[in-house]
């Protein structure tokens, strides 16, 4: 299974489909890289589709201390999945909580 390491340590997976420009999607809380399943497949005929899975949510790590977790962490996450993917600029597909993260990049 692929996975990228974050900044801290934590092993996050991911799934990459199609080629192009990347398009990242970053599920919700009460979701995986699996919601995006219908979006992929229909992206991925012209674009580098890349969904991934939070920490927190197998097969990525699960660290035990909450300290681990937060909106700040959240989007070092989705930036170390870009690094490590070697993304440079990518369009995002926030949901929920996430949009959150995504905004505090502005």
């Amino acid at each position: 299974m692929p996975h990228v390491t974050a900044d801290d340590g934590i092993r996050l997976y991911y799934e990459e489909t199609g080629s192009g420009i990347p398009v990242v999607f970053v599920h919700e809380f009460a979701g995986d890289h699996r919601a995006w399943e219908a979006q992929v497949r229909h992206f991925a005929r012209s674009y580098r589709c890349v969904t991934y899975n939070a920490r927190g949510y197998p097969p990525s790590d699960v660290p035990e201390d909450v300290k681990r977790y937060s909106q700040d962490r959240a989007r070092d996450d989705i930036r170390s999945v870009l690094d490590g993917l070697r993304i440079e600029l990518a369009e995002m597909g926030p949901e929920s909580l996430q949009r959150k993260a995504m905004e505090s990049w502005k």
